[in-house]
């Protein structure tokens, strides 16, 4: 028997069942109308059992698997003559084969391995694509950084050599100035006479 400690709240059932609270309200709402008595607590919310769950997985099975319309879920899994736990259990189909050494053998095999397998291989190839994809535009990106870095280097390195011939010029001419004044200083001052009758 299902005591209070037991009951999970819709949070916690959306969770386990992998859907949103307003997804289980419609759930539980469906299922109310076909007879499932679902405890509310004192502020009138719903709480549900381990059975309550189950019924509810069964539904959403339904639902996703067999593409059975939640009203015709609801109603189907509410039915007297209806096993959850089998609906719930997987299909095992048995094939008879034989191995090598001609021995029948019987095979299992889940009706949804195939397509769990398909989609897991659809995810992967979308993932390499994506990967694929992001690592194209990495190296166009990375191409980018290093053609921009190589003219950025070559700019430098031309500017540099200009600062360079710039500050050859430029010693040069100090060197020009520093003659003239040496020059103009060790000329004698013309005399008085001179500079009189412009001699």
């Amino acid at each position: 028997m299902t005591t209070d400690n037991d009951r999970l709240t819709a949070k916690e059932v959306a969770n386990t069942l992998g859907f949103s609270t307003t997804n289980l309200k419609h759930y539980a709402a469906l299922l109310e109308q076909n007879g499932l008595q679902l405890y509310r607590n004192t502020r009138n919310h719903r709480e549900y059992s381990q059975t309550d769950v189950n019924i509810l997985r069964a539904m959403q099975h339904l639902n996703r698997e067999k593409s059975m319309p939640l009203e015709e879920a609801a109603s189907f899994v509410m039915s007297s003559d209806i096993d959850i736990s089998a609906i719930l259990a997987p299909k095992i189909s048995q094939v008879v084969a034989t191995n090598d050494a001609n021995i029948p053998v019987v095979q299992q095999d889940n009706d949804n391995a195939e397509r769990v397998v398909a989609q897991a291989l659809a995810v992967i190839d979308a993932l390499r694509g994506e990967l694929h994809d992001r690592d194209k535009l990495m190296i166009e990106f990375q191409s980018a950084i290093d053609d921009k870095l190589q003219r950025q280097s070559e700019k430098l390195e031309e500017q540099t050599k200009q600062i360079a011939e710039q500050s050859e010029t430029i010693a040069k001419l100090s060197e020009q100035i520093v003659e003239m004044e040496r020059k103009q200083l060790e000329k004698p001052a013309p005399s008085f006479w001179s500079r009189l009758f412009g001699k």
